[in-house]
């Protein structure tokens, strides 16, 4: 099927066409493609860990939750705006509307279906109308955001890249670079490792706040890897209510000119992996933006000094609030976390107010039953690495 479908003559229009309308097949093979590049990403960390989180736990409970509410916000912004017209209307790097973001939505949702099947709750020939609406959202907008005219970062040019910023806006990045001596290299090193500590923790352990994009290669053969981390600064997460206020800037973009002899992977929801890992080293020109007007403003290394020790006192703060919270309480702010994928794509569809944005009832009232490490782990393993097929998620409409 797969070979089939590659050899037609309808896989640039699925590619490329967001006016196309793919047929039943070829959803399920771009499910397929999909299900197969997550197994293999996470067949090698299946067991999530986390010393604040039971993570497991509100995975399950946030991909139910999102099974249970994606489509009907889709289908709601929709009315406000089409997919692309949400790209076009915002930077696209510096915000929550990220890649990450737009990757792991159908991802997560799929695997709500695979849950609601695996408990008996579905059958597989359930819900096809609406799985079909959020796929049909997340190709339209992957279509808008992407300028290299794939829809998974493996089929890219190189594979495993993903490409979102067009020509003007890398020529305005590369006009703002500095070079970067000892001082320069340490500075954005200390700056992007408390940076992404405290984002992870904002966001209860998950990357979904680090989104990485590249390489865009350069003539003379070096590249611009491109991390964007954003921290809550809309109000969005209430865990981090009086502690947001404290930092100076909240969406970053840090910009990396590498040599060529260093190698970009990205996976398949945009994290990135460099070979050597010490990549940092290795640094040609840097320079780390805000984009918290909308815009991308270069910092300064007063700007970036002041935003580190910010950013460590929050971190600080942040953990010891976390560290007394209840653990249930702490497990459904993490569960709100996961599930809350849409809030920025309402933002900017001028909708945010039109949604009950609180986990359904039936969903956090599943604490107890899901906080059992062994039903979390062994439902988690037949979604994420399933015996019997090389994907993670079976075929819609069966």
């Amino acid at each position: 099927m797969t070979a089939q479908l590659t050899r037609s003559a309808n896989l640039q229009a699925l590619y490329t066409d967001p006016s196309y309308e793919p047929t039943l097949q070829e959803w399920n093979w771009l499910v397929h493609v999909a299900g197969a590049a997550y197994k293999s990403e996470l067949s090698a960390r299946t067991v999530f860990e986390s010393e604040l989180f039971g993570m497991n736990t509100y995975i399950l409970m946030s991909m139910m939750e999102d099974y249970l509410r994606v489509p009907d916000r889709i289908r709601t912004i929709r009315q406000h705006a089409t997919p692309a017209e949400l790209v076009a209307k915002a930077l696209p790097i510096g915000n929550k509307r990220s890649f990450i973001n737009l990757a792991a939505m159908p991802l997560h949702y799929l695997t709500g279906r695979e849950l609601f099947v695996d408990l008996g709750e579905n059958s597989l020939a359930d819900g096809l109308e609406d799985q079909l609406e959020v796929l049909r959202f997340w190709r339209e907008a992957t279509i808008a955001m992407r300028t290299d005219g794939v829809l998974f970062n493996m089929d890219a040019d190189p594979p495993n890249s993903s490409h979102v910023v067009g020509e003007g806006l890398l020529d305005e990045i590369r006009a703002n670079l500095v070079t970067a001596d000892d001082q320069v290299k340490t500075g954005i090193r200390k700056f992007g490792a408390r940076l992404t500590a405290y984002a992870f923790l904002e966001n209860c352990d998950a990357r979904t706040a680090v989104c990485d994009t590249g390489p865009y290669q350069l003539p003379d053969g070096s590249f611009l890897a491109l991390r964007e981390t954003c921290t809550d600064g809309d109000g969005d997460f209430p865990w981090v209510d009086g502690i947001r206020e404290t930092l100076p800037f909240h969406h970053f973009v840090i910009a990396y000119r590498l040599p060529g002899e260093i190698k970009m992977d990205n996976n398949v929801w945009g994290t990135a992996w460099f070979t050597p890992n010490d990549y940092q080293a290795s640094i040609i020109e840097t320079r780390v933006f805000c984009t918290d007007d909308g815009t991308l403003r270069p910092l300064g290394a007063e700007d970036v000094n002041e935003a580190t020790q910010a950013i460590r006192k929050a971190h600080r703060a942040l953990y010891q609030r976390l560290a007394e919270t209840d653990p249930e309480e702490r497990n459904l702010y993490a569960t709100q976390m996961y599930a809350w994928k849409l809030k920025a794509w309402a933002r900017l569809a001028d909708c945010y107010d039109d949604f009950d944005w609180s986990i359904t009832p039936r969903i956090a009232a599943s604490y107890n039953r899901f906080s059992d490490p062994d039903l979390a782990l062994q439902l988690i393993g037949g979604v994420f690495v399933p015996q019997d097929r090389d994907g993670c998620f079976r075929p819609l409409g069966d």
